[in-house]
């Protein structure tokens, strides 16, 4: 496929389960939600990424908007690693962070722990304006229900769109609607559980860099 038709990159290591099916999920979605709407939104899902060379050349490859989706490990010196789960899946994210080090041109989704770290890193190495978004949870973790009810939103909020608008300013509207419905589903758990003992179940806010 051209790279110039790509609109969405949706990038995870090969062997990575969870990763996988979060990835195809979210492609599904977008075809179901450009059914008979136009212009498509056309995709690019590779399942071959098995090294962190192929990771890096993908994350540079041309696009509006580049989902990755992957472990991430910070070690003792505080470099931070895009990682699978399969014996040398582990990309320095200092390899990425170089001028067009990342490709999308409205917004990059990063479906990882450490994702203030990873997105300050990352930040240099962004097209003009184009955001990095991710989840911001008080314990760094990024887990797989914040995966599909939060970030996954972001995308559909996207695709609802008639025109199929992913522009930067498509994006920002889009992380603005998902917080306002996250804050009126935490205020309604908030009550639910209110006069009993059970914890509340929140969803993590979306965070985006710059802000």
């Amino acid at each position: 496929m051209a790279a110039r038709t790509v609109k969405v990159r949706l990038l995870g290591y090969k062997g990575f389960e969870v990763s996988d099916r979060f990835l195809h999920g979210l492609e599904q979605e977008i075809w179901v939600s450009r059914w008979q709407l136009y212009p498509k939104i056309r995709t690019h899902r590779p399942e071959d990424i098995g090294t962190p060379e192929r990771m890096r050349v993908e994350l540079t490859e041309p696009s509006m908007v580049t989902v990755v989706s992957a472990h991430s490990y910070r070690d003792d010196e505080g470099r931070l690693y895009f990682c699978g789960e399969e014996p040398g899946q582990v990309l320095p994210v200092e390899c990425v962070a170089r001028p067009g080090g990342l490709g999308a041109a409205s917004m990059v989704l990063i479906d990882a722990c450490w994702f203030e770290a990873m997105a300050a890193a990352l930040e240099p190495c962004a097209q003009p304006g184009s955001l990095i978004v991710g989840v911001k949870t008080d314990d760094l973790v990024t887990r797989g229900r914040d995966s599909v009810s939060v970030l996954g939103a972001v995308i559909r909020e996207l695709c609802f769109l008639p025109d199929g608008d992913l522009s930067i300013a498509a994006v920002r509207q889009a992380i603005s609607s998902v917080n306002a419905q996250t804050e009126a589903r935490n205020r309604a758990e908030h009550t639910r559980v209110s006069g009993t003992r059970k914890k509340p179940e929140l969803r993590p806010l979306i965070g985006w860099y710059p802000d």
